[in-house]
C-alpha cells in the first residue's frame, strides 16, 4: 500500500519545482545573464530576444539550459518587460540539488504557470524523482501540480508509483499538501518487500491521512493476493481495508499462500 512518504515526496517535488521555476518571477528586477555558442538576437519589432547554440540562462541561482532560448517582453513604463520564457531541445533547469529536464519548457512570468512537454520529461531532488512522457505542470496561483503521461515516481525507500496521471493541490500560505489524486492504470509497488498495489483511482487527504483506492482494487502482498471495488488505508495506524460492492454484486475476494523461509 502507499506510504506517507510518497505523498511528502510529491509536495516536495512540486514545492521545490515551483521555488526552481518562480525564481523568475523578478527576473526584471535582478540581473540576468544568458551565453550562446551561435547567437544572441534581439527582435525589437516583434518583442523578443532569442538565443541559439548551447544557451545558457543564469538569474537567482538558476541555470537554465537548452539549444534555443526565446524570451517575449513588452515595453512598459520606459522599460523591456519580460513576460513568457520558452526553451526548446535539451532543456536543462537546474538550482541547487534540484533538477528538470525535457525537449520543451514554457514559463509564463504573469499567470506563474511553468510547463515541460514533449516524449519525455523528468524532475529529481534530495526526496525523489518524477518521470512522465506527455507534460509536467505547476501552476503557483492557483498552488496545483500537474503530471501526465505514463507518471512514474520513485521514492527514495524504494517505492514506484504509476499512474495516467498524478494531480495535487498544495495549501496557499505554506504550500502544505491538500489532496493527491492519482487516475487512471494505478500501481504503486515496493518489489524489495514483494508489494503492489493496483486501482484505477487513488485519493489521499491530509486532513485525515486517508488513502482511498476505487476501482478493481488489487493488493498484493508477496504471494498473497486481496481484490475488491474499494481499498482505504490509514496512514496513522497502517491499516488496510479492502471493501466489495453489494450493488454491483462484486465480492471481496482472497488468495492467501504460504511464504517459504
Amino acid at each position: 500500500m502507499p506510504t506517507k512518504k510518497f505523498y511528502i515526496f510529491f509536495f516536495v517535488c512540486f514545492a521545490s519545482f515551483s521555488q526552481l521555476v518562480c525564481a523568475k518571477t523578478d527576473i526584471n528586477k535582478t540581473e540576468l545573464t544568458v551565453e550562446a555558442d551561435e547567437s544572441l538576437e534581439w527582435f525589437e519589432k516583434e518583442k523578443y530576444y532569442m538565443a541559439k547554440g548551447n544557451v545558457i540562462l543564469k538569474k537567482d541561482g538558476v541555470t537554465l539550459k537548452a539549444n534555443i532560448v526565446k524570451a517575449d517582453y513588452v515595453f512598459e513604463n520606459g522599460e523591456n518587460i519580460l513576460k513568457k520564457i520558452i526553451a526548446k531541445e535539451k532543456v536543462l533547469l537546474t538550482k541547487g540539488n534540484t533538477k528538470a529536464t525535457g525537449q520543451y519548457m514554457t514559463y509564463n512570468l504573469e499567470n506563474k504557470i511553468a510547463k515541460i512537454s514533449g516524449s519525455f520529461q523528468t524532475f529529481s531532488s534530495p526526496s525523489g524523482y518524477i518521470e512522465s512522457k506527455k507534460i509536467i505542470i505547476f501552476d503557483d496561483l492557483k498552488n496545483i501540480a500537474e503530471a501526465e503521461g505514463d507518471v512514474k515516481i520513485i521514492l527514495s525507500n524504494k517505492t514506484i508509483i504509476y499512474a495516467d496521471k498524478i494531480k495535487a493541490n498544495f495549501e496557499p500560505t505554506d504550500k502544505t499538501l491538500k489532496t493527491a489524486v492519482a487516475t487512471g492504470n494505478v500501481i504503486i509497488e515496493n518489489k524489495d518487500k514483494g508489494r503492489k498495489s493496483k486501482a484505477d483511482l487513488g485519493v489521499y487527504n491530509s486532513n485525515n491521512e486517508i488513502v482511498k483506492l476505487t476501482g478493481n482494487v488489487i493488493i498484493i502482498n508477496q504471494k498473497s493476493k486481496v481484490s475488491g471495488s474499494k481499498g482505504i488505508t490509514n496512514l496513522k495506524t497502517g491499516i488496510s481495508n479492502i471493501l466489495g460492492d453489494s450493488k454491483k454484486k462484486k465480492r471481496v475476494k482472497g488468495t492467501f499462500s504460504p511464504v517459504k523461509k
